[in-house]
This record gives structure tokens, sequence and C-alpha cells, in this order.
């Protein structure tokens, strides 16, 4: 897999999103048709904007969004390098994917009271010339010169905020047990600890924060938090190490980790550098224009908090949007003859009773189980080598599919997440391991 290629392919799907506007005339063009609702010129009596469109660095394959707070503004006109885009009329501009082409183009809104109009300053597109999304080598810090580990292997944390919050307020904490028995139990800022000396541990959970103290570091509903989940234990005579970031359960945080080890292991997994630099608010509003109209509730309902799973925003049992996946499902086990008695249905959100399905619940997610021959009666894959022979640009691509996976897929560090329990089906998943662990870094953002 080039993981490039995925990331791209995933933006390219459309995963049933459809933005505030479309852009016309073909990629870097910017054509209008028509009269724009409001001109690009400022009067007497417009609007005061409050807040500015943001410049944003994205991915090429990405959409970019745009947002102006122009209290009082009844009429809006978004505007590419001077030239109107046709249906660009709200507050919030999402563009389609854009690509290399497009990078410094400028975009500019123009906001009427009825009165006179008043012209935004211009946000500029930057393509991240890191092709899988990436951040820069100085995003992590020198790891050359973090203490060398006494233990196992020594954990680092930075603060990529972007200035919203000090060193003080982003904590990071662990509780758990070593494989020696001892216990871990530990819950600093990064003002406080920067780095960590990690013991070998299994099963652990690093939890990250943001808050006004210590006191206030603490997993609830109302509460800035999220974490990252390893083992570190024996491989072979060498310590090993497994981990990933998760959006199974949630988006919290911005997270994204760089493991370095002594068998030459240099990888990187988290949210992509543009969604580091972007604000909060703009990843919330970004979500909502990417995935289906059915799935915003999955980013509503515990904002400004958390965007969680479908499971847990109204498509489970009882659950308004509980039959979801129920005419694909039935569409996969006809299609392919698999027994339902052998292989039962899945109930919402599409738990299978056996936790050996692992394809095939994959499959369903990412809406490519659908093509005879493709399952056994049994539910397993008549091609074991299935996860090959598919192009990624191909999941998600119509109907019924988890939306809320795809978008975390768009916006992460090679295409990688986790954004369903089985997801590291084919390797797609964020999870990374190594021998010889010697570094782990781990970049808290807002």
């Amino acid at each position: 897999m080039v993981a490039a290629t995925f990331c791209t392919g995933l933006a390219a799907c459309g995963g049933g999103g459809g933005g505030s506007g479309t852009l016309s005339g073909g990629a870097g063009s910017g054509a209008a048709s028509g009269s724009p609702a409001v001109p690009l010129a400022t009067t007497a009596g417009g609007p005061t904007i409050a807040s500015q469109p943001v410049s944003e660095t994205i991915t090429a394959g990405q959409g970019a969004e745009f947002i102006v707070n122009a209290p009082g503004a009844t009429a809006f006109q978004w505007y590419k390098n001077g030239s109107s885009i046709p249906g660009a009329t709200s507050a919030t501009f999402h563009t389609p994917a854009l690509s290399a082409a497009d990078a410094s183009d400028a975009f500019e809104v123009a906001v009427g009271n009825g009165i006179g109009t008043t012209v935004s300053s211009a946000a500029q597109i930057t393509i991240n010339t890191n092709t899988d999304g990436s951040p820069p080598a100085a995003f992590w810090g020198t790891p050359t010169t973090l203490p060398v580990a006494t233990q196992v292997m020594t954990f680092s944390f930075v603060n990529r905020t972007n200035g919203k919050y000090p060193d003080s307020q982003v904590f990071w904490g662990i509780t758990g047990t070593t494989l020696t028995g001892g216990t871990i139990n530990e819950l600093h800022s990064i003002a406080d600890a920067p780095t960590y000396d990690m013991p070998a541990a299994t099963s652990a959970r690093m939890y990250f924060y943001i808050a006004p103290n210590a006191a206030g570091a603490v997993t609830n509903a109302t509460s800035y938090y999220d974490f990252i989940e390893f083992n570190i234990g024996m491989s072979g005579a060498a310590y090993g190490f497994n981990g990933d970031t998760t959006r199974v359960d949630a988006f919290g945080l911005k997270l994204a980790i760089r493991l370095q080890c002594g068998d030459g292991t240099d990888k990187v997994r988290g949210e992509d550098y543009g969604t580091f630099l972007e604000d909060r608010s703009v990843t919330f509003q970004k979500y909502l224009a990417e995935v289906p109209a059915v799935f915003s509730a999955t980013a509503t309902q515990n904002a400004p908090y958390r965007i969680v799973e479908p499971g847990a925003a109204g498509f489970n049992v009882g659950e308004p949007n509980a039959a979801y996946f129920s005419a694909y499902v039935d569409q996969v086990y006809a299609a392919n003859g698999i027994d339902a008695s052998v292989v039962p249905k899945p109930t919402p959100f599409l738990n299978f009773a056996s936790g050996t399905i692992t394809d095939l619940s994959a499959a369903i997610q990412r809406h490519v189980a659908q093509n005879p021959g493709t399952f056994n009666a049994n539910g397993t894959l008549v091609n074991s080598n299935f996860w090959s022979t598919i192009a990624p640009s191909t999941f998600y691509s119509t109907g019924s599919a988890n939306y809320y996976a795809q978008f975390w897929h768009t916006h992460g560090i090679g295409g990688f997440a986790y954004g369903f329990p089985y997801d590291d089906v084919g390797g797609y998943s964020s999870d990374i391991g190594c021998t010889s662990p010697q570094r782990m870094i781990v970049a808290v953002g807002w």
C-alpha cells in the first residue's frame, strides 16, 4: 500500500459529504457563472467582521474549511482568486478536494447586511510538501537530545496547541502495572515533566488532558482528553513495542506519535499536520462538511468536547439510525450466500456475535463487501489476499459506510487511522510496532 495514495483516494471518494459550496471550472480555476450574491467590494455601512477566514495547510486531495464571523450579516459570497464561487453563500465554505495546483490560492468572502458590504482578508492555501500529511521534522523537537531511558524507553511530550494553551495546562497521565508487578501512577503537566522513563507495561493507556490544573485533568463529558494505547513486553531477548492512536471510541484531542527504535524503525501516526495547525472549531466544521447529514450528531451531541463514534450517537439498538446498515448487510449476505444461522447478522452498531469475523466486519464498515464471491457461507474471505487486491480509493465510496472512520483516515498521517474496532484489517490502522524501542514522542494539539 502507498500511504499517500490511500489518504488522497479517501478524500476523492467524497464519503457522501456535501460541503457548503462547490468550485466550478476544475481545480485551480475558480470560474464563476451568473451574478455573485454579494459583490467583491467594501461599501459604507457593511457588517463588521469579528473573525476573519484563516489560511489552511492541507494535504493534496483534501478539502479546506473557511469560516467568517460577521454579526449582522445577512448575505455571504465566497471568492477564489477574485472570482465568485457559485453556491458558496453561507458563513462557512468547504472546498472540494484541492490539488498541488491550488497552492497559494486565495479565498475571501464578501458579507452584506442590506446596507453595505464588507470584504474579508484573504485566506491562502498551503499544500503540505510531505505528501503523506506528516509534519516537518521540527514539529517533533530534537529527539536525539532526549534523555536515554534507564528502564525501557523514553516518552517525550510536545505541546502543539499553537499557543492556545501553555505547557502548564497540557497534562499526561498513566496508571497500570509493570511486567514485574510494580505500580505505575503518574500525572504531570508537560511543564513539570516533558519526558518520562517508561518501564515495560502491558495493555497500557496513556491519557492526555487540557485543563487549568491537575484537578481538572479528568475523563468526563465536559473535559478535554484523549489517549493512546500500547504494550511494552519482551520480544525474544529484547523489548518490543506495539501501540497506536485510536478513534474507535471518539476524538477528544489531536494526537500524533513518533516511534524510534533500535531496529531502525522511525514511524509517525495520528492526525496530519494540517489538522494540527487548524483550530479545533475548524476541525469540527470540516467533519460536519465531509460526512453525510445522518452522521452529524456524532459531532454535535458532545460538542465542543468530543466527536463520538456512531454507536454512541444514534446508531445503536433502539435509536433513530439503528437500521442504517440493515439493507446493506442484507445485500452482502444475499450476494455471498452467507449463512445467517452460522454467522448471525450484526446488531447495531455492527456488533457481530463472534469476534472472529473481522474481515466481514471491516468490509461492511468500508462498503466493499457486496460483490458476489467475496465471502464464503461462514463469513470468511474467499480470497485470503482480498485486501491486497482492492484499491483503498474504493473504500467508503457510496451508500452505507462508516463515514466517521473515513474522516479520520482522510485526515490521518499516511491515511492511517483506527476508526472502528477492526480497522487494522488489511493494514490500514494507526498501529505501529518495533523491537528495541528507544523513544516515543507524543504531540498534543488543540
